[in-house]
């Protein structure tokens, strides 16, 4: 019963962290920026990306859908092992784990289509996107 529950904790918290957000774009102190300033290009960032998801783009990274099949087989093989009775139980979460932990500390650039369509309404008001962090 514990491992039960160890293992619904632990698929838990990763699907909790699929939700966290992704890169945003980074923008060159051009004229327009400097003449807006840093709050109000945040608030225009935050309004392209929240257009671009009106408009049905997924913004969704690449990593979150590794993190979910990672977290399925995880779970699935911990499953399986507790089933049978198997120790390796520890081995499966801890892989999970693991991967957990690496996809926390990389970057979650959005899908393409969604970036270009952050890009091309910051530019449209002015803005130039240097990149994404």
């Amino acid at each position: 019963m514990k491992k039960k529950v160890f293992i619904i904790c632990i698929s838990s918290a990763m699907l909790f962290l699929t939700a966290c957000s992704t890169c945003k774009p980074v923008l060159y102190p051009n004229n327009h920026y400097k003449e807006v300033g840093v709050k109000q290009a945040q608030k225009d960032i935050q309004a392209a990306i929240e257009t671009a998801k009106i408009s049905g783009l997924d913004d969704s990274s690449a990593s979150n859908k590794a993190l979910a099949r990672s977290a399925s087989r995880s779970a699935a093989s911990a499953g399986v092992s507790a089933a049978v009775g198997s120790t390796s139980v520890a081995g499966a979460a801890g892989s999970g784990v693991s991967f957990l932990i690496d996809w926390m500390f990389t970057q979650k650039a959005p899908k393409a289509l969604f970036k270009k369509h952050v890009e091309l309404t910051l530019r449209q008001q002015g803005y130039q996107v240097l990149g994404w962090k």
